[in-house]
């Protein structure tokens, strides 16, 4: 072989094995190209699947969820709503897709609803919770549990807003009664202490208060996490994607939400006539939404579900001025009006008479009411009270004070009976940011009581210096429970003189109470409260209690002769508690006192005209061996064959009738009055003890005319309980 044929033919074999080669190597190549590719088609069929079946699982949960759930873009186009959202709506869900959450807004929303809504779609805030209100299809109201949360993207984008809504309407029913029954008052329906105590708060305090007991009511809530946990919002986000695809660049604009003008197509008459949040029951068109009112002028009635509530109701459950402009309500008037003379009716003619009179009355005041920013309140007993609010609060109240004596004055017809009706009112006013609660309610009580002395049926307006020369009433009757548990009342006795021999006989008992502010002050000016507070009762038992105590310390201090005898006055209200006899009886036995040793004084016009059944706890006094003691004779208008009848022993003469003693010569009517009134008494077995005496010589004149025993400032004034055994005068004992 030649060397040419050699080397072609080692060239062909070395040109065969590269082919070999080179075919070896590609056909591996396409082996391991072809086993990556159907790895690849198999993941991807196994993603689709996962795909698939995760679109399934967010489906059934979307459409078996009990609660509504609904996904928007953040211009606020509904993209998708489950069944339940329209159920809770009374629409079907298609009808609901494309429109804006904006335009389901509700006169009761929150005031702050919609600035949250911004953060939300601005991304400022990642969610936040409220009850929100919607009107369904029928126009009547859904009341929901709103939490709505933002659905971002990988990179942290805005995309979505995901609403779940719970259906709340029976449990805001519940609610909103509960309430009423809290803040109203039961016989007459008007606003209680308790409520309008929150709007004089709400007016004094000013919009922030408004602002925040709003947002308490509805309750706004933007710091809680998702209850679903914080994985909710990006699987929530993918399968929002999955099935509604990439959000369009315009749902990414979050101020097109709330800064676009509705098109005719979106808000035309065609669309409103199926809009669920657009007509009511009757079809009549609902308010549009964005339209100028605030959320104070479509207040949600207070009163009981499932019943109508008037326009005044709705009134007042909100603060006078709400809805309005600041500067409107910067200025507050209230009106004070307490009924003359009420307790008569009820003891006289009954509760019931004086519960269908309070009615009426309530009935009447209500009609005085002239706008929103006023509201009548029925606080306690016969009492009512009445704000308004606006730049002219004063000459509003005072007008308001005005028509409500007018409407008073024509009498009230109840079973066949005019009552004729009187009232004393207050009137007070006020700036926001210059007085308080307390302030104002002191000076329209004193204006109230001012009127009262002023004979009543009338009003009077409150003003600084009158408030200046007044104790506070109310502080008073404020501190009097605690004033009894701190022992700050005390008695001083001022002595009965037997006129026969000038020895001291007994004493008056004489309550004063020791004030931490005002000083000692006399019964004249708490006792009328103890009444009007219900702490007469207890505050007579106390008194009743230590004069008896007293009474023993000074027997057994020695005191020679004849025991002391210690005079208490009842009141009529008193007279009228069932346990009166029971706790007289236990008040002596615990002090060890002889019931001879105790006289109780009444009044002359608390028992003239009383009957049996009142007189009958004094008899069993009387039987025991209490002395009972007609205080204040003469000044009644009694008839004095009257006094057979009575459980008395002594008769108290008043001491108008022997003025014309102090000095000599004696008055000669004065002297036959009196003497003929002492005649009268011994006649009858009744012993007679004079008040006010003064001088020695009405003593004298008194002694003359057979008088028992005297007091006054001549033998002593009123002193500690340690001068009773003491108190004899000189002058008089050597006499």
């Amino acid at each position: 072989m030649s060397v040419e044929e050699a080397r072609a033919r080692c060239a062909r074999l070395q040109h065969a094995l590269a082919a070999g080669f080179a075919h070896a190597l590609s056909e591996r190549a396409k082996g391991e190209q072809e086993s990556v590719s159907r790895e690849a088609l198999a993941a991807r069929a196994a993603a689709e699947q996962a795909l698939h079946d995760s679109e399934a699982r967010f489906q059934a949960v979307f459409d078996g969820a009990v609660i509504g759930v609904g996904v928007a873009d953040l211009n606020g186009q509904v993209l998708l709503v489950n069944d339940a959202v329209a159920r809770m709506f009374g629409w079907p869900g298609d009808h609901l897709l494309g429109e804006n959450v904006v335009d389901w807004a509700h006169p009761e929303d929150a005031p702050a609803a919609m600035d949250i809504y911004h953060e939300l779609i601005t991304g400022q805030r990642e969610h936040f919770r409220m009850e929100k209100p919607y009107y369904r299809g029928d126009g009547s109201v859904l009341w929901t549990n709103l939490t709505v949360t933002l659905l971002r993207d990988a990179l942290g984008k805005p995309q979505y807003q995901l609403a779940l809504m719970e259906d709340i309407t029976e449990q805001r029913r519940l609610r909103d009664r509960l309430r009423y029954e809290a803040t109203h008052d039961e016989l007459t329906g008007l606003p209680n202490r308790t409520l309008f105590f929150e709007r004089l708060d709400a007016v004094i305090a000013g919009p922030a208060a408004d602002s925040a007991a709003s947002a308490e009511t509805h309750g706004v809530d933007g710091d809680r996490c998702h209850p679903a946990g914080a994985g909710w919002e990006a699987a929530a986000l993918a399968e929002a994607e999955a099935i509604l695809g990439p959000p369009s660049p315009a749902a990414t604009d979050p101020l097109a939400a709330t800064d676009r003008a509705p098109g005719p197509d979106e808000h035309g008459s065609a669309a409103d006539a199926w809009r669920p949040w657009r007509r009511g029951a009757d079809g009549a068109a609902l308010p549009a939404p964005g339209a100028a009112y605030g959320p104070g002028d479509f207040a949600r009635p207070p009163g009981p579900p499932d019943e109508p509530a008037t326009d005044r109701e709705v009134d007042a459950d909100r603060a006078p001025g709400a809805g309005r402009g600041a500067d409107e309500a910067t200025r507050f008037g209230m009106c004070y009006l307490d009924l003359d003379g009420f307790r008569a009716v009820n003891d006289s003619l009954g509760h019931i008479v004086g519960d269908h009179l309070l009615i009426a009355v309530a009935e009447r005041l209500q009609g005085c009411l002239t706008s929103p920013s006023q509201i009548v309140a029925r606080p306690v007993g016969d009492e009512f009270f009445v704000l308004t609010a606006g730049p002219a609060a004063q000459r509003d109240a005072i007008d308001l004070a005005e028509r409500m004596l007018r409407a008073l004055a024509e009498p009230v017809r109840i079973k066949d009976r005019d009552l004729l009706v009187r009232a004393s009112i207050g009137v007070a006013s006020g700036t926001r940011g210059e007085t308080t609660r307390a302030a104002l309610m002191r000076s329209v009580d004193i204006a109230m009581y001012r009127a009262k002395a002023a004979g009543g049926n009338r009003y009077e307006v409150a003003d600084a210096a009158s408030d200046a020369r007044v104790i506070p009433r109310h502080s008073l009757s404020n501190g009097l429970p605690a004033a009894l548990e701190k022992g700050e009342f005390f008695i001083e006795y001022q002595p009965l003189v037997r006129l026969e021999d000038g020895t001291v006989r007994g004493a008056e008992a004489l309550v004063r109470w020791l004030h931490p502010v005002h000083g000692v002050l006399g019964p004249d000016q708490f006792i009328t409260l103890a009444e009007n507070t219900g702490l007469i009762v207890p505050l007579g038992r106390w008194v009743l209690a230590e004069a008896a105590r007293q009474a023993r310390a000074c027997r057994d201090a020695g005191h020679d002769g004849e025991p002391l005898r210690v005079n208490v006055n009842l009141l009529p209200c008193q007279l009228r508690y069932p346990d009166l006899v029971s706790d007289t009886v236990a008040v002596l036995d615990e002090a060890g006192l002889d019931p001879a040793a105790l006289c109780l004084e009444v009044t002359e016009n608390d028992l003239i005209g009383a009957d049996e059944e009142a007189l009958r706890p004094l008899r069993q006094l009387a039987d025991l061996g209490v002395d009972i003691a007609l205080d204040d004779f003469g000044t009644g208008y009694s008839n004095l064959a009257y006094l057979r009848r009575l459980p008395v022993s002594t008769l108290k003469l008043d001491r108008s009738f022997t003025l014309g003693m102090q000095r000599a010569p004696a008055d000669p009517v004065d002297v036959k009055i009196v003497e003929g009134i002492v005649s009268l008494a011994h006649t009858l077995d009744l012993a007679v003890t004079v008040e006010g005496v003064e001088t020695g010589s009405q003593a004298e004149h008194l002694r003359m005319l057979g008088c028992d025993t005297a007091q006054g400032w001549y033998y002593a004034r009123p002193g500690p309980p340690e001068r009773l055994h003491e108190l004899a005068l000189t002058d008089v004992a050597s006499g």
